[in-house]
Formats: C-alpha cells, sequence, structure tokens
C-alpha cells in the first residue's frame, strides 16, 4: 500500500480473479460502496456488471496484469491498466492517505498521447 504500482497490480489481480473481497482495501470509500453492493448482490447484478463489464474484463486479462506508470496528475498517481486497440489507456488514478497508504479513487481513458504527456514525477509540495 505504500507505493501506487503495488497498489494497482494488487488491483489488477484482484479485478482478473473476479475477487471483489480482495479489491475492497485498495479503494477509497466511494469506490468500496459499490464493490460492497456487487459483493452483496452477486454475479447477476448491475453493481457486479458494472465493474466487470465484458469488454473491460478482455482488456485487462490481455495485459496479463502488466501495469504502466506511474504517471502524476498534481499529486495523485495515475497508472495504465490496459489498453485498447485504439490506442486508448485505461487508467486507475491514487491518491496517497496521510499514512502513506495509496488508494484508488477513481478511473479514467486516456489517449496514449496524454497519459505519455503526464509528468513522471509529482508535483511538488509547498
Amino acid at each position: 500500500m505504500k507505493d501506487p504500482v503495488s497498489v494497482a497490480r494488487a488491483f489488477v489481480d484482484a479485478y482478473n480473479g473476479k475477487d471483489l473481497a480482495r479489491m475492497l482495501p485498495l479503494v477509497d470509500q466511494v469506490n468500496m460502496e459499490a464493490i460492497k453492493d456487487a459483493l452483496a448482490d452477486g454475479p447477476d447484478s448491475t453493481a457486479w456488471q458494472g465493474i466487470f463489464a465484458p469488454e473491460m474484463v478482455q482488456l485487462i486479462a490481455r495485459e496479463g496484469g502488466k501495469v504502466d506508470g506511474p504517471r502524476y496528475e498534481g499529486r495523485d498517481a495515475v497508472v495504465g491498466v490496459a489498453k485498447s486497440d485504439l490506442g486508448d489507456v485505461f487508467t486507475v488514478e491514487l491518491s496517497q492517505r496521510e499514512d502513506g497508504d495509496w488508494l484508488i479513487v477513481e478511473n479514467a481513458i486516456l489517449s496514449e498521447q496524454e497519459f505519455a504527456e503526464l509528468p513522471t514525477e509529482p508535483k511538488k509540495q509547498r
């Protein structure tokens, strides 16, 4: 939990295994609620399908657990977890808590160029 790449990698491993329980400690409160709903409602639910959309499952599995980054947006880390055939980079964004742990706060789709242009170092604190 002390570096964003390890958290992203653990998330991808849990995602590929469809192991929602392993995802819970890796995400912030908002994402945790969505995962809890999917756990409670099961694989036939809208909540489950929202997390494990078939096209996303295929893209992330195709990468075999490989992650790319981190890049940074301000102080938040952005880690690529999959790429589409069109060159889109599917990312998770992580924020660092006061205790030093990193948590996934959101996901996004960036072009390869947008991802490549993000800085490789976080913004310096003042």
